[in-house]
């Protein structure tokens, strides 16, 4: 994530907070209604946000439901090393 998508997520994620936050209190009761509607209501502004943005390049990675993968060397972009290299046979 570079910074300009971190400060306009930021910032649309506050603006976000207060008027989903604004209209919530004005149609549920206190309590777990309040927060599920409010939860609710973040995620379909937020995630298409982060969907944009992603788009736009201002973000980068993947989402991936389910355990994670291991990280590995190789997935990365990063040449394994001689001395993390195994071979197969001697190595002279």
């Amino acid at each position: 994530m570079n910074a300009r998508g971190f400060v306009i997520l930021l910032l649309f994620a506050v603006a976000a907070s207060v008027g989903v936050g604004l209209l919530v209190e004005r149609f549920t009761a206190p309590g777990w209604e309040r927060t599920f509607w409010f939860a609710v209501g973040l995620a379909l502004i937020l995630f298409p946000a982060g969907r944009f943005a992603e788009r736009r390049g201002w973000i980068h990675g993947f989402w991936q439901a389910g355990p994670a993968r291991p990280a590995t060397k190789s997935s990365q972009g990063e040449p394994a090393s001689s001395a993390t290299r195994q071979t197969s046979g001697d190595s002279r």
